[in-house]
């Protein structure tokens, strides 16, 4: 029925029905979108929360996360803090050990070298290099990095090992990537590298003789050549602040220690 108004008007019962039914879907309506918005601003509020399944996060007892290597005979990580503690952790964050280091190191990095069992920590406070078997606590000397003109508490941030060469990253001013032969214990390169703001990890693939680096600062994962050259990048925005990085291509993932938080993520690549 259609009034002089020319507005359609419904007979009886059948109004109000229709009525309250409209009634309840718009007042349904309103709760879904007010709590889309609540998820919404949660999700860009705490950077923890997973996006999808791109991401899980498993906490550490790593104060202070600041390095990362894997053991696939033992299937466990090694990670280091910059309060000088290095553990053994399980795939889940849990500590299997804490190696209960003396002194007063800043490890910064650590990686590891099947072979010849042996981890190599970098301290960033004396820019030093390390060696270590994971059975003891002693540390032996490699070499000393000498940066001209470096700055306080923005030198040797990652450290990683590959066929007899440590690929050793300096944060910040001047922003480098230095080659160090094992064999021939001497430097073999240094390169610049301008594609992050800092160098706060890197990594060496085996897979493919590449190398992946950590930017805190931008909060990206970079894939580059072992010269330094830039393949592809990808955004970790919801890691406050990555400092490890291991890479597992069989996986298609990226695991990174977060130093704010002691979180550590494991990332699905898509890069």
């Amino acid at each position: 029925m259609v009034n002089g108004t020319g507005n359609q008007k419904w007979p009886g019962n059948a109004g109000h029905f229709l009525w309250n039914i409209m009634k309840r879907f718009a007042s349904i309506l309103s709760v879904l979108l007010m709590l889309l918005v609540f998820i919404t601003g949660c999700r860009r509020d705490n950077p923890d929360q997973p996006e999808g399944d791109n991401y899980t996060v498993y906490r550490t007892e790593v104060s202070g996360f600041s390095g990362l290597c894997y053991s696939a005979a033992k299937n466990s990580f090694y990670a280091v803090s910059d309060n000088g503690n290095l553990y053994e952790t399980d795939k889940e964050g849990n500590t299997i050990r804490n190696f209960g280091l003396s002194g007063n190191n800043d490890f910064e990095a650590i990686s590891f070298d099947a072979v010849q069992n042996r981890l190599y920590l970098a301290d960033e406070a004396l820019m030093n290099i390390y060696w270590l078997t994971p059975g003891q606590t002693v540390l032996n000397a490699v070499t000393h990095i000498t940066i001209n003109g470096g700055i306080s508490n923005k030198g040797i941030e990652g450290l990683s090992f590959g066929r007899d060469t440590l690929y050793i990253v300096n944060q910040e001013s001047p922003k480098l990537l230095i080659k160090y032969s094992l064999s021939g214990q001497a430097e073999t390169s240094r390169i610049p590298v301008d594609f992050a703001a800092y160098l706060s990890d890197i990594f060496f693939d085996a897979s493919d003789n590449s190398l992946w680096i950590c930017d805190s600062q931008q909060k990206m994962i970079f894939h580059c050549t072992v010269n330094g050259e830039l393949l592809a990048s990808q955004d970790i925005h919801f890691v406050p602040k990555a400092e490890a990085l291991v890479i597992d291509r069989a996986d298609n993932s990226a695991w990174v220690g977060c130093d704010q938080s002691s979180g550590l993520y494991k990332i699905k690549l898509k890069i």
